[in-house]
């Protein structure tokens, strides 16, 4: 699987650099204040744009706790990989790429974010619709790599356990205070779907 990363415009680096920007500011103002004292209003103020350019790239609040600068890298790199490589391959690729360049780099910042999703309601229920989602999306690039039919059960299965895994590693991570190695939860993650989930009896 290629392991570069997609090119970003002028433009789109701009964008990218202020959504960090605003991500940073309303983590440390959740910290201080309070997930739910802190409006959308103060994080704009304290970011020095409007609340309209806040919502433009965000959507809503809990989008602001959501969004992956990196999820553009994986868009690319899942399709890329389908093509030529076996989707249980590939998930071990994705998670290879994942705690080797992502996870290194952004593993504070994602601790945060984590313990914000497990907090707070809204955000829990935005993440679970935004997973959802990408197991759709992730789905839909797996029935074409394979050449079968959109909604094929077998996909949709694979695609939302490998999603809904994901998912059961960061809480994992989350319950065990952050102590057990996100790198070692997800390289276990992807063992389990080639070797069994050890539940048998």
């Amino acid at each position: 699987m290629r392991e570069d990363t997609p090119v970003l415009g002028l433009r789109e680096r701009k964008r990218f650099a202020a959504m960090r920007l605003v991500q940073e500011v309303a983590l440390d103002l959740f910290d201080a204040h309070g997930y739910v004292a802190v409006t959308v209003e103060r994080i704009a103020a304290a970011s020095d744009i409007s609340p309209s350019s806040v919502y433009r790239y965000f959507g809503t609040k809990e989008h602001i706790v959501l969004w992956d600068e990196n999820d553009p890298i994986w868009s690319e790199r899942i399709p890329q990989g389908l093509r030529s490589h076996p989707p249980l391959e590939t998930l071990r690729f994705m998670v290879d790429a994942l705690v080797s360049g992502v996870l290194r780099s952004e593993r504070a910042r994602l601790r945060r974010r984590i313990s914000l999703v497990m907090r707070e309601p809204s955000i829990e229920a935005a993440s679970a619709l935004q997973a959802y989602r990408s197991a759709e999306t992730f789905g839909t690039a797996v029935s074409e790599a394979l050449g079968r039919e959109h909604g094929d059960l077998e996909v949709q299965l694979f695609s939302h356990a490998v999603v809904g895994a994901i998912v059961g590693g960061l809480h994992h991570w989350y319950e065990s205070a952050f102590g057990t190695p996100l790198e070692t939860i997800m390289r276990r993650v992807a063992a389990s779907f080639e070797r069994g989930f050890g539940l048998a009896d």
